[in-house]
């Protein structure tokens, strides 16, 4: 059996506390592939002891033990050995994408990238590749952009300015919740825009930001078949990319740096 027929065989004898870890793991399958246990348990305030035992109560040596089993579960089975059919599922969330992205929201962040005297954009983990793709591509308009690691988010209320646009690229995780707490408490004319976009409508940060978008993925889409969670941020990236390129045509201009 995978380690879900697994959970739910066992999930009759599960205590409490091991309940609570069933309920993480079963929603949370993203950050079973690249979290530990000890940082699963800080996340979910969840005990770590109790992560063990439930690993174990599942026939696992512990928690690293079950991780690979999921890890072999999402790569190597349930439908990964037909290519045909992994690739299917993704051709469905890209086509996704136009449904959950309006038109007008994309010509609004082109214009806000485009305006913006400086813009800083954050990602961490997976969510960095999106991120650090936009820097890129901002670059190559003459846009001044930088891209912030999470460690050195917390720095940003030092360097923003109210003309300035903050991007947050985060899936669901809350690591920038006291980034953007720290940025709504500047004044008025020194809080730059804040953008998240993200893959759950429950982020932390979700009310704390001007603008969010939200992107389909296959959790939230609820298919069957694993697929990177990143693929419809990098598309997505893509498709703001065009939209600056657009924009500043029929400006008829170049970004702000090649342009001055």
């Amino acid at each position: 059996m995978n380690p879900f027929e697994q959970m739910e065989l066992k999930k009759m004898s599960l205590t409490k506390k091991e309940l609570e870890v069933y309920r993480v793991f079963t929603e949370n399958v993203d950050d079973i592939l690249r979290c530990t246990a000890t940082s699963m348990a800080e996340k979910y305030h969840v005990s770590q002891p109790a992560i063990t035992r439930f690993c174990q109560k599942l026939g696992y040596q512990g928690y690293n033990d079950f991780k690979y089993d999921v890890y072999k579960y999402h790569k190597g089975g349930k439908g990964a050995r037909d290519t045909s059919s992994v690739i299917d599922y993704y051709t469905r969330l890209i086509h996704l994408i136009p449904g959950a992205v309006p038109v007008k929201t994309f010509e609004l962040l082109a214009k806000l990238a485009v305006k913006a005297r400086y813009v800083s954009i954050c990602g961490y983990h997976k969510s960095s590749l999106p991120a650090q793709l936009l820097d890129i591509n901002l670059g190559k308009f003459g846009i001044l952009s930088r891209f912030v690691q999470a460690d050195h988010s917390d720095s940003l209320t030092q360097r923003v300015s109210g003309e300035d646009l903050v991007i947050f690229f985060s899936a669901n995780s809350s690591i920038y919740r006291e980034s953007a707490d720290l940025i709504n408490e500047l004044p008025k004319e020194k809080r730059p825009t804040m953008v998240l976009i993200t893959q759950t409508d429950k982020h932390p940060i979700r009310n704390k930001v001007d603008h969010v978008v939200w992107l389909p993925s296959y959790r939230n889409q609820g298919y069957p078949q694993y697929l990177e969670a990143q693929v419809s941020p990098i598309i997505f990236v893509d498709l703001l990319t065009n939209y600056i390129a657009d924009y500043i045509k029929e400006e008829g201009g170049q970004g702000r740096e090649a342009g001055e």
